[in-house]
């Protein structure tokens, strides 16, 4: 599907960098005109390299390494190393290779690129692994800015590959829930700013369009068939590429010709059941303090909140929901009023599976 985009990219990226010469060291990667995602990629893939050697250190001295100004120190030394790392054209051409290919299943396929990569044959990743997976990863960095609060959050130092499926499905999930067209159009800029990039800068040029089925792909990783079922009867219909304000006109055309919203998609999805908030054990006192500190004052929003999270199966996708609504709308979760809702809404779950 994009045979002659990855094959240009990849002239356009070692014109502008490499060229014809035997080496190149990041620093000039990096100062190069390619684009941003390429450019963090190869920076990725050597912090990387470094990250794995120095896990071979030896570790057992006399030395305190872990003081502030030798800390800070090994810090600057790790940046200029990686700063001034060369690639000979081997690797550099290697690397480059992996990178493209990467991309266009990443911007295409974030979440099923994700699942796929970041564990690969482990079951677990420790947090610091994780965040130097996600290096490889600028775009659409809300995945990355989630899961490390969350982890953060729960104290947590790693996580199972299920785990991290589950919240990379629930991210996408509600952030959905906007269901706007240009919201949901938003999402695609990255994948269209790459391909942009590429026709600006080739020979052979195009419009900065994006496949249809390219498209479909994108929004079936999203778990939204009503949109990719739109794209596929489009595409049947002769529209093999679509421009970036022709999807938007495309999404408000699929919006209308529904009965339902996307948000209600999901939530069929999901399969809730509704249950009812009143019965939690919050005093009234307590529940409006929550209420206009959590919820900005707007009753309404407390009200569809809890009508999500007690809809869920059990307090851990309970749980899951209200962390992503905290780390979201930049709520301490361990504030008290935060405190006394989760310590709430875990009781009420406790309760209900003791039944």
């Amino acid at each position: 599907m994009f045979e002659q985009e990855l094959e240009n990219i990849q002239k356009i990226t070692v014109n502008n960098t490499i060229g014809n010469t035997s080496s190149i060291a990041l620093k000039t990667v990096l100062e190069s005109n390619i684009p941003a995602n390429i450019k963090k990629y190869f920076r990725g893939e050597v912090e990387w390299l470094l990250y794995k050697e120095k896990l071979t250190e030896h570790h057992s001295s006399k030395f305190n390494y872990q003081q502030e100004d030798v800390r800070l120190l090994r810090e600057q030394m790790d940046i200029m190393l990686v700063y001034h790392y060369t690639f000979s054209r081997e690797d550099f051409l290697k690397t480059l290779d992996t990178c493209a290919h990467f991309l266009f299943n990443y911007l295409c396929r974030p979440q099923w690129t994700l699942e796929s990569y970041l564990f690969e044959e482990k079951n677990s990743l420790s947090l610091k692994e994780l965040a130097m997976k996600f290096r490889f990863c600028s775009d659409y960095p809300y995945y990355w800015t989630v899961l490390e609060k969350y982890l953060v959050g729960k104290n947590k130092n790693e996580i199972e590959r299920d785990e991290a499926a589950r919240l990379l499905r629930r991210i996408d999930a509600e952030i959905i829930n906007t269901h706007s067209a240009e919201d949901m159009a938003k999402m695609t800029v990255p994948f269209f700013e790459f391909i942009g990039f590429v026709h600006q800068n080739a020979q052979n040029g195009g419009r900065g369009d994006l496949p249809t089925r390219a498209l479909i792909y994108f929004f079936e990783d999203k778990k939204i068939n009503t949109v990719s079922q739109h794209m596929l009867k489009l595409r049947e219909q002769g529209k093999q590429s679509l421009l970036y304000d022709e999807l938007i006109e495309a999404l408000k055309d699929s919006f209308t010709q529904k009965s339902f919203s996307i948000a209600e998609e999901v939530a069929q999805v999901r399969q809730p059941q509704k249950k009812n908030f009143t019965v939690l054990p919050i005093s009234d006192k307590d529940k409006y303090s929550i209420i206009k500190s959590l919820f900005g004052d707007d009753e309404t929003k407390y009200i569809v909140m809890m009508e999500k999270v007690l809809s869920s199966a059990s307090w851990d996708d309970a749980g899951l929901s209200l962390d992503h609504y905290f780390t979201m709308n930049d709520v301490d979760p361990f504030s008290r009023d935060a405190i006394v809702l989760t310590n709430a809404l875990q009781s009420y779950f406790n309760n209900r599976e003791s039944l």
